[in-house]
This record gives C-alpha cells, sequence and structure tokens, in this order.
C-alpha cells in the first residue's frame, strides 16, 4: 500500500495498526518516506489478540502516549476507532488532526454500538474542534447522507470497494463511485439538501 501511494506522489492516506514500538515507529518512518503527510492508526485494533498470536503484537496506549507519539513528528495524525464523546475529546488533547468513529466494523467487540449511535452526541462535543469521520455499514449514497446528517464532515466506505475492485477492476470500482454519487445526490434532492457540507439533523426521522 506505501509502495503505491508512493507512486501516487504521496496522494493517499495509509492506515497502521497500533503496534509494539519498534514496529510502529518503523511503519511511521515508512509513511514519509511514501510522501504522504497524513497517517491513519486502527486505535481500536490494541485488542486483537489474533495478531499477537502471529507474531505481530499490537500495544494498547493511553491517549497522553499517543499525545507524545503526535508530537514526536510532523505527520498528521488521525485516530479511528473512537466511540464515546470522552474518547473524542481525549483525541483532541491529543493534536491528532481528526477521527473516525467507528466499531470497525464489529469485529473488536460485536456488541458495541453501531457508529451512528453514537456520532451525532460527539459531533455535538467536538464539531469543529477536529475532523469527523465516519464509518461502518455504509452501502448507499443514502447511507453517506445519514453520516453527514448526523455530524460527520465526511464519509468512509471500505469493503464494498474491496467487492467492487475484486469483481470487476478499475471499471468495477469506477462504477461503484458512480452508483454512491448518484444516489447521494438523488438523495440530497429528496431531502432539500443543497450542499454535502451543511446537511441539516431533520432530514432524519427520529
Amino acid at each position: 500500500g506505501l509502495k503505491m501511494i508512493q507512486q501516487a506522489r504521496g496522494n493517499g492516506i495509509p492506515f497502521i495498526k497500533p503496534w509494539e514500538d519498534d514496529e510502529l515507529f518503523e511503519k511511521l518512518e515508512k509513511v514519509k518516506e511514501s510522501g504522504a503527510d497524513i497517517v491513519g492508526i486502527d486505535i481500536d485494533a490494541a485488542g486483537l489478540v489474533t495478531l499477537k498470536k502471529m507474531g505481530r503484537p499490537v500495544k494498547p496506549r493511553t491517549m497522553d502516549q499517543w499525545a507524545a507519539i503526535i508530537e514526536s513528528t510532523d505527520l498528521k495524525f488521525i485516530l479511528k476507532g473512537i466511540m464515546t464523546v470522552d474518547d473524542a475529546l481525549a483525541a483532541v488533547d491529543a493534536g491528532a488532526s481528526a477521527i473516525v468513529v467507528s466499531n470497525h466494523g464489529g469485529r473488536v467487540l460485536d456488541f458495541t454500538p453501531g457508529s451512528a449511535d453514537v456520532l451525532e452526541g460527539i459531533s455535538s462535543a467536538v464539531k469543529g474542534k477536529i475532523s469527523i469521520l465516519a464509518d461502518g455499514g455504509v452501502r448507499s449514497g443514502a447511507d453517506v447522507l445519514k453520516l453527514l446528517a448526523l455530524g460527520a464532515d465526511a464519509v468512509m466506505i471500505g469493503r464494498p470497494f474491496c467487492v467492487a475492485a475484486v469483481g470487476g477492476l478499475k471499471q468495477g470500482v469506477e462504477l461503484y463511485i458512480d452508483r454512491i454519487a448518484t444516489e447521494l445526490e438523488q438523495a440530497m434532492v429528496l431531502t432539500g439538501t443543497a450542499r454535502a457540507d451543511n446537511v441539516r439533523r431533520d432530514i432524519l426521522c427520529s
């Protein structure tokens, strides 16, 4: 992935796991070498003991420790796996540039709330202080609009792009992007939403 970002002249955001110290800092150096100036960290992946069994241990860290890591480099940090207001506020204090409200697809703790359940509260607490991204079960343009209405600045889609790429390569990805864009535009028209960066909460049913 980093090689592809390097070929794209740094136009990409690599996400890495919260590896133990030596490997984490090695990865951060490789991110710099790729030309990217932003890095994402799946902080909730610190609980993936399967990685430890594979000889690739991850390490949980406090927000104070993340703050020290962020301070030690000129990379901008996105902290992914934020699911509470307290964690969002801590990410702001740690100096992160953005957060991703995400429950990791339910694969970390399968009984956690969905991203949409906690997004509005988090947005109310930190909107304007840090960029807010969100993901989790987004499968249509209407889903994108819903998360924007709940306070996200941007919405991330993961697995459907993998399916599109495997099934149709570049053309499959392009078709999926076109579909999402068309669905989003249609949902915006039908809800009277003029701009994707100014979506009213009241377009959603309570």
